[in-house]
């Protein structure tokens, strides 16, 4: 009769694939923030200065600086995070060693609640407490809505991913002054690309979610123009209550 293995938290690769999935937050809130911050001021810049050299260092220092606030940002705000979870999760352990009988009923009950017979969820609690690393997955689970691999370090793909997408974002509306056009022309199609961006952007991440890539694009698109036209309007309407010109952001 073969021994029977070791109880464990399960690691599934579904779970893996659709941790790297959820990575999509990082792309789509930094291609647009990329796009949206960098086209505002180049536009607003250009409006006001009428030079391709202010334009392009202006929008390259605001690139970079957007892409080191990002990562840096996206980094300590994930250490933070964990850190809170580690926090419950210890607590959880600590209540676990020191009131074992009233995390034992606590436990029950949470079984009672899915639907089970006192008998049976006393019958899984008891097997549970058995597996002290098991138990604390389950209880943390039920408690807080959290699972314990939550408070394992992700590494720096989050941070490099909010990085890069801030800095790819915000390299699309900068190429066009680049290319020597016409500054009235680059704006244009520094506009143009930003919006197929934010369509792109919508349609890969519709391919992840199984949604209309359409209506998925045009959502995020529609997002984006929502907040270019108020930072326009903002630039437009503010200053002059406050005794200063118009800022132009988009001509």
């Amino acid at each position: 009769m073969s021994e029977q293995p070791a109880a464990r938290i399960p690691d599934t690769s579904e779970r893996k694939r659709l941790g790297r999935q959820r990575g999509i937050r990082q792309v789509v809130f930094g291609v647009q923030d990329g796009l949206l911050t960098t086209l505002g001021i180049v536009t607003g810049v250009g409006s006001a200065e009428n030079e391709r050299a202010a334009i392009l260092i202006t929008g390259g220092l605001a690139l970079l600086v957007g892409a080191l606030s990002m990562g840096v940002g996206e980094y300590l705000g994930e250490k933070s995070e964990r850190e809170v979870v580690q926090s419950a999760i210890e607590l959880e352990r600590l209540e676990m060693i020191e009131m074992p009988n009233e995390e034992f009923a606590e436990q029950v009950a949470y079984y009672r609640l899915k639907g089970f017979t006192n008998d049976e969820a006393l019958t899984i609690v008891n097997r549970l407490v058995k597996n002290p690393d098991i138990w604390l997955h389950e209880m943390v689970r039920d408690e807080f809505g959290i699972d314990l691999r939550d408070a394992e370090n992700g590494g720096l793909r989050a941070t490099f991913a909010m990085a890069g997408s801030f800095a790819l974002g915000g390299a699309l509306p900068v190429l066009p002054y680049v290319f020597r056009l016409p500054l009235g022309t680059a704006m244009w199609v520094a506009l143009l690309l930003a919006v197929v961006a934010l369509f792109g952007i919508g349609v890969f991440a519709a391919s992840l979610t199984k949604r209309n890539p359409i209506a998925k694009g045009l959502e995020i698109t529609a997002f984006g123009a929502l907040v270019f036209v108020v930072a326009w309007a903002s630039g437009h309407y503010i200053p002059p209550l406050f005794g200063h010109g118009a800022i132009g952001v988009g001509g």
